[in-house]
């Protein structure tokens, strides 16, 4: 299931603080879309050049829904991407909490 995997991806390879709770529903279209990407684009990949153009029933060709799909999702995702810091971009104007050494040291409690 590709949601779940892109939802737990984004979870094991964000940043330490960078996602909270409130979060959720933004992290869950993110996912929602990038499962839908993904089955989308699979299946371009698998048909190859002929499955990004269909014939319609009056014989002309064109492009495949299909690609309008893709292209109207990765740009959902990217406006998703942006407001939760995925990009470097967008990571690069977060300023996340330091992590305190004192919690995970216990030497520092003897050492001061």
């Amino acid at each position: 299931m590709p949601f779940k995997e892109a939802w737990n991806y984004a979870l094991a390879n964000s940043p330490p603080g960078l996602l909270s709770a409130l979060d959720g529903a933004v992290l869950e279209r993110w996912a929602n879309c990038s499962g839908l990407y993904r089955d989308a684009l699979s299946k371009i990949n698998k048909a190859g050049v002929p499955g990004m153009i269909i014939k319609t029933p009056s014989g002309i060709l064109r492009r495949s829904p299909l690609m309008d799909v893709i292209r109207d999702l990765a740009l959902k995702m990217k406006g998703y991407e942006a407001e939760m810091g995925f990009t470097p971009a967008a990571r690069s104007r977060i300023s996340l909490p330091a992590e305190s050494t004192t919690e995970s040291d216990p030497w520092s409690e003897i050492a001061g």
